[in-house]
């Protein structure tokens, strides 16, 4: 058999990440109980406020400004922003991932005004999906180039290091299993910058990490949609250059002044938009419970109303109504000490029950997602062994 150059893999490995980065960025799901809707990030993606951390002027006793950036692209591209670490701090729902997917379209696609568009590799992973006792490099082979066996981890680490431009993105550090934990995980080592030292690394976390580089690490938050965004976002994603429509959505949220404010984070104006322009009745809300009690409930009829379907699982109308114990189990992951987004799905199986568990999946609510359950360095890829959460 022909024995692969470094170059050949590197280029066998370049295809397998934009084969898989296709995959997520082409899978927007702007209404989470329409699973048939899916969209590419870039259709879909709109600039909401971006803001650097400016370190000159601070001291112990005041901080630096922050200043408002036009584009995501600043982030990497504004002299003020030139480091080999860079975090991306906002709340849930404001957007981070979504900024590592239009990253991974730029590059994938060879976007010319994109600062990635001559990077040779990006590398692109999901921090909750990992198992922190495992090498960066085994959880690169393990999501990004699963299933092709030319491909093995020591393989990926000489590619690295061969390569003039490597950029990676760690997406959602507050989800990571042992986020600010004492185990010595590559994460963390990479976050201090002990390793891939000379690589361009950025986080997205909803906080910052305990022990970072901060010597070397610059910081950037993500402020939410302002109404220049939102009239973009309509335009762009939801009805076109149809003003009637828009004018519609714009005045829905008008009519709900309570909105407002909660309409700054993208994720609730994107599905606000959509609902919006989906119903041609849209109520009126008192307050936030009331805008929140709609959408799930939109959330059930939706999946009511695909369970008429001859050939449809019948809908339980009994998990709609009695979810007692699924709410306990969010206000703890919201208000325990070590907040918690993401739990194991035989736990909350054994809690809630299995047929709850999959209703809620069904309607939206509980997404499923594969993680690494391997902590043998040697596992092939054929052996490789998920858990699901």
């Amino acid at each position: 058999m022909e024995r692969l150059t470094v170059q050949d893999k590197k280029s066998i490995f370049i295809n397998s990440l934009k084969r898989r980065y296709k995959l997520q960025y082409d899978a927007i799901q702007p209404i989470p109980y329409i699973k048939d809707r899916l969209y590419c990030v870039d259709k879909v993606f709109v600039e909401g406020g971006t803001e650097i951390y400016v370190v000159e002027g601070a001291t112990k006793e005041k901080e630096g400004p922050w200043v408002r950036v036009d584009s995501y692209k600043d982030i990497f591209t504004d002299p003020r922003m030139k480091a080999k670490r860079r975090i991306i701090e906002a709340e849930a729902g404001y957007g981070k991932s979504t900024v590592t997917l239009q990253l991974a379209y730029d590059w994938c696609n060879g976007v010319k005004d994109s600062p990635f568009k001559d990077v040779e590799i990006l590398i692109l992973l999901r921090l909750r999906q990992l198992n922190s006792k495992i090498s960066i490099y085994h959880a690169i082979k393990l999501f990004l180039a699963p299933s092709d066996p030319r491909i093995k981890s020591s393989d990926i680490k000489d590619i690295i290091e061969s390569c003039s431009s490597v950029k990676v993105l760690l997406d959602g550090y507050d989800e990571f299993p042992d986020r600010d934990g004492a185990t010595g995980s590559d994460v963390g080592r990479i976050i201090t910058s002990n390793l891939l030292g000379n690589i361009d690394v950025t986080l997205t976390t909803r906080y910052l990490p305990k022990d970072y580089d901060k010597a070397n690490t610059k910081r950037v938050r993500l402020v939410g949609f302002d109404a220049k965004a939102r009239d973009q976002y309509i335009r762009k994603a939801v009805t076109g250059e149809d003003d009637e429509s828009v004018a519609k959505i714009k005045r829905a949220l008008q009519a709900n002044p309570i909105l407002d404010d909660l309409c700054q984070v993208p994720l609730i104006f994107v599905m606000f938009s959509h609902m919006t322009h989906e119903k041609t009745h849209f109520q009126k809300f008192k307050s936030v419970t009331e805008f929140f009690s709609y959408m799930i409930q939109c959330f059930h009829s939706h999946l009511s109303n695909k369970s008429m379907d001859k050939s449809a699982k019948a809908y339980n109308i009994e998990y709609a109504v009695k979810y007692k114990e699924l709410s306990k189990v969010a206000f703890e992951g919201l208000c325990g000490e070590n907040q918690q987004l993401s739990w194991r799905k035989d736990g909350l199986c054994t809690r809630l029950g299995q047929g709850f568990c999959q209703h809620y999946i069904a309607v939206g609510i509980l997404v499923e997602e594969e993680v690494s359950a391997v902590t043998n360095e040697q596992t092939s890829a054929t052996d490789i062994q998920t858990r699901t959460d």
